[in-house]
């Protein structure tokens, strides 16, 4: 079984799933760093319309299975 870890978003690779909350519904794939707001993208993995952009320092949830 595999535990829930916390990191920060910028530690987090370009692709992988990752929660804002540990019991969050909502996962999201890690995007690019955008540099004019110096910020990092996340796309909802349910409605890849929704996008947020979230600072690099945020802690965000991995590992974890859905």
């Amino acid at each position: 079984m595999e535990t829930m870890q916390t990191k920060s978003l910028r530690d987090v690779k370009p692709g992988e799933y990752f929660k804002r909350k540990p019991d969050a519904r909502a996962v999201f794939v890690r995007g690019a760093y955008d540099r004019s707001s110096k910020r990092i993208g996340a796309t909802d993995f349910d409605d890849i319309n929704r996008e947020l952009f979230i600072k690099p320092d945020a802690i965000v949830f991995v590992g974890f299975t859905f």
